[in-house]
């Protein structure tokens, strides 16, 4: 995968564009969502971690959007 060829994966639910950016601490994953604008770029280590994570987090992740997994309240 090159820098300037994103791989595009849709569904009836949501759509991402995702590619290989080389930025100065390393090479990243950049992740973004054409409908909502959004957009993360994951480094190495980030991207290992979620493959520690349940199902059930990602199940939290999308049961709400935008919103932090873990608040204030959770201390």
């Amino acid at each position: 995968m090159s820098g300037d060829e994103p791989i595009v994966l849709g569904n009836e639910f949501a759509e991402v564009r995702v590619r290989k950016v080389e930025t100065r601490n390393g090479a990243r994953l950049l992740i973004e969502s054409p409908r909502s604008g959004q957009w993360v770029s994951l480094c190495p280590l980030e991207l290992e971690a979620l493959t520690w994570q349940s199902d059930d987090v990602f199940s939290a992740m999308i049961g709400n959007p935008y919103g932090p997994l873990v608040t204030d309240a959770d201390d």
